[in-house]
């Protein structure tokens, strides 16, 4: 007598229907990121300064992140002059929401940072400023700042100011605080600097406020 046992048929049609299944969503996840990519938004406009030969440069950011697998040191060496990448691809604000973050030096000469600067830890000098966030496959620009105005992703200015003509001075601060964020984020300060590179305006710290769901700035902030 055979009492080898009869292999579970239905067990075995489930498994297959199984991996089938699994292949299925693998396949449409590979289309979907192949036909959809990340575009910018139509109903926020580009800051006119990310704009290269008549495109959004954030776009040619986002594709040579997913599509090429360039890391950041990789995307900077193929940046126009005076470009640098700062934040790719992180989430800065504890939003569930990934950020690119994009400074100009734009075309005329900038003062390098003085020490006064650099020992505090600002890091970088710039003229222009873009934060991107994305939502729902599209590009948001949620704050922008130029040698007039520091604006939020609905255009409001955040602050008064008097034109940056030497532009600005960047410190990037990691920052936590159980009671306002649910995880880490990062802080964005800023001082006006003069023309020997030294800050000439008071420290403006740019932070993401969870309440409205916006950028907004302060000089206080921390403060008792």
């Amino acid at each position: 007598m055979n009492n080898k046992k009869k292999p579970n048929t239905m067990l075995i049609r489930l498994g297959a229907m199984v991996i089938i299944l699994i292949g299925i969503y693998f396949a449409v996840i590979l289309v979907i990121d192949r036909t959809d990519p990340l575009t910018h938004s139509r109903d926020v406009p580009v800051p006119d300064h990310f704009i290269i030969d008549g495109e959004p440069l954030i776009e040619s950011i986002v594709r040579w992140s997913k599509d090429e697998n360039l890391d950041r040191d990789a995307i900077n060496n193929q940046l126009p002059d005076g470009f640098e990448l700062l934040i790719l691809d992180e989430d800065i604000n504890a939003n569930e929401a990934p950020n690119y973050l994009i400074i100009s030096r734009g075309e005329s000469e900038l003062p390098e940072l003085s020490p006064l600067l650099s020992d505090v830890g600002f890091t970088h000098n710039f003229r222009n400023l873009v934060v991107y966030e994305v939502r729902e496959r599209e590009l948001f620009p949620v704050l922008a700042i130029d040698d007039e105005s520091i604006t939020d992703e609905h255009g409001n200015r955040m602050i008064d100011q008097v034109p940056a003509a030497n532009g600005y001075a960047l410190l990037l601060e990691p920052f936590e605080n159980d009671a306002l964020y649910d995880d880490a984020v990062t802080l964005i300060e800023i001082v006006m600097m003069d023309d020997e590179g030294r800050d000439a305006s008071d420290d403006i710290v740019i932070y993401w406020d969870t309440s409205e769901s916006v950028f907004k700035a302060t000089n206080t902030f921390g403060a008792p």
